[in-house]
C-alpha cells in the first residue's frame, strides 16, 4: 500500500488546524485525491491521511493545501514513492508524512 500522513500546524506550533483541505496527484496518472484534517480524533485535528495506491507504487507525487474550489493555498510539495521492499533492512518508500505550517 502507499501511505501519506501530516499533520496541519496553525502558526502557534501548539495548535493543530482541523477542517483543512489537502490535494494530492501523482505524475503520469489522470488522477488527484481530496484529503481533509480532522477524521482520526486519537490523532489531533490536524491530523490528515489517506491510501494514495492499494499496492506499492513507484512515482513522482505532489501535495498541497487547497480551498474549497481546489485551488492551492501552499506551494505543492513533491515526494516520491517507489517499489522497494520496506522490511527492516529495506530502502522502501511507500509511507510518506509530510507537515504543513501555516504563517500567518
Amino acid at each position: 500500500m502507499t501511505t501519506l500522513d501530516g499533520t496541519v500546524w496553525d502558526v502557534d506550533p501548539a495548535k493543530q488546524l482541523g477542517g483543512v483541505r489537502l490535494k494530492v496527484c501523482v505524475e503520469g496518472e489522470y488522477w488527484c485525491g481530496d484529503m481533509r484534517t480532522g477524521q482520526d480524533a486519537t490523532k489531533g485535528q490536524g491530523y490528515y491521511a489517506g491510501s494514495l495506491w492499494p499496492e506499492p507504487k513507484a512515482g513522482n507525487w505532489w501535495v498541497a493545501v487547497v480551498d474549497a474550489q481546489g485551488r492551492a493555498l501552499s506551494e505543492a510539495v513533491l515526494f516520491q514513492t517507489d517499489t522497494h521492499s520496506c522490511h527492516p533492512d529495506g530502502t522502501g518508500r511507500q509511507w510518506v508524512i509530510i507537515d504543513f505550517k501555516r504563517n500567518y
